[in-house]
């Protein structure tokens, strides 16, 4: 069954620096988590997809709640590995993107305003203490499907504002916890299993 639908996961880096002065030896701690982006994009454009075309994925990282960085299937050579990624997110942030990474100013809440007010649109937030994700609704709804993202320490009382302000819907993938580039794999796998 071909499928139409775009997915999209939206990496919240609260606390990652806009000026990409990251030291790519030091993802963790100089790049405060950017090494979680790295491996979302990783599993999005590397190892992850199977039949799902990549054409038809995108991640959207909100960095500091101040930068955007909307990343699209490279043309030709895609990065491979962290590093490579990550030099990636330090040439965008510093006003060198390549063509496939897009830059904005804009916070969270642009982001969950574009998402959420679509009628072709579904904007889900995962979280361990969220219901069940029901990916056949998902995958029968014929929209676009957005799942939001934390950091390694979730996410901070300002996103749980907008979460609440807004009514978006909390679902996990079970009891199992995961990591962010786990749970992106984990959501194609099942879409690409579901679209069979």
């Amino acid at each position: 069954m071909p499928h139409s639908t775009k997915l999209r996961f939206i990496q919240i880096l609260p606390n990652a620096s806009t000026a990409g002065d990251f030291i790519l030896k030091d993802l963790p701690g100089s790049g405060k988590r950017i090494d979680v982006l790295c491996r979302v994009l990783s599993s999005c454009f590397e190892w992850a997809t199977n039949t799902w075309k990549k054409d038809e994925i995108e991640v959207i990282a909100v960095i500091g709640d101040a930068v955007i960085l909307r990343f699209q299937l490279p043309e030709e050579a895609v990065p491979s590995g962290e590093k490579a990624w990550a030099q990636v997110i330090k040439d965008s942030l510093k006003g060198n993107p390549p063509d496939y990474v897009h830059v904005f100013e804009g916070n969270l809440e642009k982001v969950i305003i574009e998402f959420d007010n679509s009628a072709s649109s579904n904007l889900w937030l995962l979280h361990e203490g969220g219901e069940k994700l029901n990916l056949q609704i998902a995958v029968n709804s014929g929209g676009d499907n957005s799942f939001m993202l934390g950091d390694h320490r979730g996410f901070n009382s300002q996103t749980e504002e907008l979460i609440s302000k807004y009514a978006i819907q909390k679902v996990s993938l079970g009891d199992t916890s995961y990591l962010s580039s786990h749970c992106v794999a984990y959501i194609i796998s099942e879409f690409e299993r579901k679209y069979k």
